[in-house]
């Protein structure tokens, strides 16, 4: 019954692709011409379908048309149909929602556009729309179309039969032994026909569904060691070169780009307990091969996560673990002194097993807001602001943390690649990782990526850069940026951003970052958040449990 079910939703695939549910979002936040917006994308986890889209403008202007639309890298501005308008909610002013097709794998955008009295802002959000999810049929759909695939079935046999016997008989002639003869035959061949229609039809959706399989995206591994050598200890993170041709996608590490002026962006972070934290930045030794120097963290099963975007705008995180040992059995620093990368860092934080459920405090109060206050090294502290301290999966939110220095006053932010903060989210578990900026969660080199790849007008796969060339031209133009003082690199990796944040007068008085993000799923979470103040990077980290 259930094979033959299979068989009969050929003819119903656009039931099943419609039902698809979809995977962890992206967040986005920006102006559009004069207004904030705040946007989150679901993207299908099977594709072809569709992804749901919410835009949420805050100040809830009156008199706007909002579009939307999912654009490809491999196929442009121009081959992109027509934008969908996307409807407000009722009864909720300034929330809009909609849905959007991906039909095909790959690197893509939604691009935006806010129309009001004939003037047009738009921007781009790059998507990374991958199939990673392969669904089974309901049951109850699969009894309706057995049903109606065994109708079909004695209808054809019917109809076989009838055309070799009934068919020739004249009117009023009686049936002869003959014409029984004739029928019997006809069921014989027509059933067998749909057998081998059948089988035909069951061979090519197995086909079609071992294909698919393959073509689900699975996140690139890697293997990490130690190594002491005479410079200090390294960490080496070597990539499996099998992984790098993944059903549809070609994953050539040899069009990686910077993203925030780095080409790895590298989270070690210490499992069950989350108390130890680390952001570093590994060089490339070859297409394959990295390292970077690592602090003196204490032993223990740690989490890696490594960040990396391509020439085609996507960007994914490779996934790994590092055991360090004991220091009897590994010497940190080689007997020299660490010398930490100007732009890496690392925290201790108290462990997520010896957690207190963490309260709004009425007594300490941000814009009216009751919020969670956590002391950071250096003497700084940080409140997260928040008008309840629950939330919600599935719920765009903006996480809002407000900076104080030693003495208690609001705290000078400076740029810190390029951003005013950058946080991390995981799951307690380790199931859910995000980097998130105040931009939201993408990659904001996919999104240059994509910007140029629109206005060059180009097309297709055939017109890449060279393969052999291409690395050696990002290594220079990273040893460029790191010759530059912070302010110089800073200047130019934030010359092209299209957001600006603002936070209206009752955020004059103290300093403040946010990010925006929804929470993919219910279950205990830990958030670090990064900033830089008067030259220092300063780490600290939040727990919240989200309903």
């Amino acid at each position: 019954m259930k094979r033959f079910a299979s068989i009969c939703s050929i003819l119903f695939v656009c039931i099943l692709i419609s039902s698809h549910v979809g995977s962890p979002g992206v967040t986005f936040e920006g102006l559009l011409g004069n207004y904030r917006v705040l946007a989150n994308i679901n993207p299908p986890d099977v594709v072809p379908g569709t992804a749901t889209l919410t835009i949420v403008l805050p100040d809830a202007p009156a008199n706007l048309k909002v579009e939307a639309r999912p654009v490809y890298w491999s196929a442009g501005l121009k081959g992109t149909p027509k934008a969908d308008q996307i409807l407000p909610v009722e009864g909720e002013a300034g929330r809009y929602e909609g849905e959007l097709w991906f039909m095909e794998p790959g690197t893509s955008s939604v691009q935006i556009m806010l129309e009001e009295n004939g003037e047009v802002y738009e921007t781009i959000i790059p998507v990374m729309a991958m199939p990673t999810a392969q669904r089974d049929m309901p049951q109850e759909l699969g009894m309706i179309l057995a049903a109606l695939g065994i109708f079909l079935v004695i209808l054809m046999v019917t109809i076989i039969s009838s055309a070799m016997s009934e068919s020739i008989r004249e009117p009023g002639e009686i049936r002869s032994k003959s014409s029984i003869r004739r029928n019997q035959i006809g069921i014989a061949l027509g059933s067998i026909c749909m057998l081998l229609i059948l089988w035909a039809g069951k061979s090519w959706w197995d086909a079609e569904a071992e294909t698919y399989s393959r073509y689900l995206f699975q996140p690139l591994s890697a293997s990490t060691t130690l190594e002491s050598t005479s410079e200090g200890n390294k960490l080496l993170l070597s990539i499996d070169p099998k992984e790098l041709n993944q059903g549809r996608i070609t994953r050539k590490l040899s069009y990686m780009v910077p993203d925030h002026g780095k080409l790895m962006h590298m989270f070690l972070i210490r499992k069950n307990d989350l108390d130890v934290f680390a952001h570093i930045h590994p060089e490339r030794i070859d297409t394959l091969n990295y390292q970077v120097s690592i602090p003196d963290l204490p032993a223990g099963n740690y989490h890696i996560f490594a960040d990396i975007t391509r020439f085609t705008g996507f960007s994914e995180t490779i996934v790994s673990e590092l055991t360090i040992p004991e220091k009897g059995a590994f010497s940190f620093a080689s007997q020299k002194e660490f010398v930490l990368g100007r732009d890496d860092t690392f925290t201790f934080s108290n462990p997520v097993s010896d957690q207190k459920p963490q309260m709004l405090d009425a007594a300490i109060m941000i814009c009216g807001k009751p919020g969670i206050k956590k002391d950071l090294p250096g003497g700084y502290s940080a409140i997260w602001e928040s008008e309840t301290g629950e939330f919600d999966a599935g719920k765009l939110y903006t996480l809002d943390f407000a900076l104080f220095d030693p003495e208690g006053q609001p705290a000078d932010l400076e740029p810190y690649l390029g951003m005013m903060g950058h946080a991390v989210v995981l799951k307690h578990d380790g199931s859910v990782y995000i980097h998130l900026h105040p931009t939201g969660n993408y990659s904001m080199g996919s999104q240059q990526m994509l910007k140029d790849r629109f206005a060059s007008g180009k097309i297709g796969f055939n017109n890449l850069p060279s393969g052999l060339s291409f690395p050696d031209s990002i290594d220079n133009v990273i040893r460029i940026l790191n010759d530059l003082t912070d302010e110089e690199r800073d200047e130019l990796l934030m010359a092209d951003m299209d957001h600006e944040k603002f936070y209206g007068e009752e955020h004059e008085e103290h300093s403040m970052v946010s990010f925006p993000y929804s929470f993919p799923e219910p279950g205990n979470y830990r958030i670090w958040i990064q900033v830089k103040i008067n030259g220092e990077i300063v780490n600290g980290a939040f727990d919240v449990e989200v309903g």
